[in-house]
């Protein structure tokens, strides 16, 4: 009696380990999922899921097509099953991290700030995720749901320490700054991308009205200059260029700061209000026909200055920017000091420091004048197979 209880147990195990090494053997859950994938991608999620659906069937222990499954019911708002088919992933494979991190957007989404959280800080454990920055920066917009702008703050620099060229993070960065009225950090923002070789009008703009905003006319008619020569651009960006513009003349005209406060000294408070109201409109309408004048034209320099000239204007309370290479960024001091030490030891590389910032700890390289010489360094070092971005202390 045990000895035939014993072979149907053998039995139906060696039963059981052909089933799997059938359906992980069998082709065909590939093909569907790869169908289901061009589906997706062309939007056509209906169809999406029907070929995810049949993939799952097939092979109910591939973690990768119960998460595109999860994926392709979220765009269409079946979130019962997309959490159904996340969870179903992360029972296959714990550490599947993209169906946890899938999982806390799903949340996001439906206004479940608290319990994405907690699964996005999960997600954010896994060391050998490629892609926490964009874990990170899910938590910041949960986060900013919730009104704890702090945190907000928090985690969207940590995505920027993770990834420097992740422009949605950069951007909402730059704008809290901007809100904040630290110019100087949301400057370093727009001018870092630019530094990595994004080209793009609003970036121009964008430091255009940061340096209006110090009071650098002189560099933000510059900018501006940059935004009207650009060849892709669109009507909006063009008109809100001449809108800063005629602020910038504007500034110009009306003169510092300081003359202001030496009208108040010398004249009434309701003469000066009417005195600055009547100039600021003359010198609008004077800048409005001048504007209607160049828009038969082509876009001539907005700045008599040459650039020779301007670059003979240097702001005396302001230092000279450092140029870096940001070679990695870790959660852990350990973590970074051991990548310093690989980089110094085996690649011989000289001038690394460590710096903190947001409980991120970012390996620098490098301190140069301009940004022509740290992308040179850069190409250099990107030839050592050594990934790396420019950033402006």
């Amino acid at each position: 009696m045990r000895r035939k209880l014993a072979f149907l147990l053998l039995l139906l195990l060696l039963s059981s380990c052909a089933t799997n090494q059938e359906t992980k053997s069998n082709p065909q859950w590939q093909y569907f999922y790869d169908m289901g994938m061009a589906s997706y991608m062309a939007k056509n999620y209906s169809e999406a899921i029907a070929y995810f659906f049949k993939a799952s069937q097939i092979s109910p222990t591939e973690p990768k097509v119960w998460n595109a499954l999860g994926l392709a019911y979220m765009e269409v708002r079946e979130y019962e099953k997309a959490e159904k088919a996340f969870l179903r992933a992360l029972q296959v494979d714990k550490k599947y991290t993209e169906a946890r991190l899938n999982l806390g957007i799903m949340y996001y989404r439906q206004g479940n700030y608290e319990k994405a959280v907690s699964i996005l800080k999960e997600a954010a454990e896994d060391e050998a995720y490629p892609q926490r920055y964009m874990v990170f920066y899910y938590i910041a917009k949960n986060y900013q749901a919730l009104g704890n702008l702090d945190e907000y703050k928090r985690y969207l620099s940590r995505a920027v320490d993770y990834y420097p060229m992740f422009v949605n993070a950069q951007l909402e960065l730059a704008q809290i700054y901007e809100s904040e009225k630290n110019y100087e950090d949301a400057k370093k923002i727009y001018q870092n991308l630019i530094n990595n070789g994004l080209e793009d009008p609003n970036l121009e703009l964008s430091l255009a009205r940061i340096e209006y905003e110090l009071g650098n006319y002189a560099k933000a008619e510059n900018h501006i200059k940059r935004v009207l020569e650009a060849k892709q651009r669109d009507p909006l960006v063009t008109s809100r260029a001449y809108d800063l513009l005629n602020l910038v003349l504007i500034a110009e005209k009306t003169g510092k700061v300081k003359d202001h406060i030496k009208e108040v000294e010398t004249s009434s408070p309701d003469e000066v209000r009417i005195g600055e109201q009547r100039e600021i409109k003359v010198t609008y309408r004077e800048t409005q026909r001048d504007q209607k004048q160049e828009d038969i034209k082509e876009p001539e320099p907005v700045s008599d200055q040459t650039e020779k000239d301007q670059k003979t204007q240097v702001d005396k309370n302001t230092t000279t920017p450092s140029y870096k290479i940001q070679l990695g960024a870790f959660s852990s001091l350990d973590s970074a000091n051991a990548w310093k030490s690989k980089l110094e030891n085996k690649l011989n590389l000289k001038g690394l420091v460590i710096v903190e910032r947001s409980g991120v700890y970012r390996v620098l390289y490098g301190d140069f004048r301009d940004r022509r010489e740290a992308a040179n360094e850069l190409r250099r070092l990107k030839g050592m197979r050594i990934e790396g971005f420019i950033v402006q202390e």
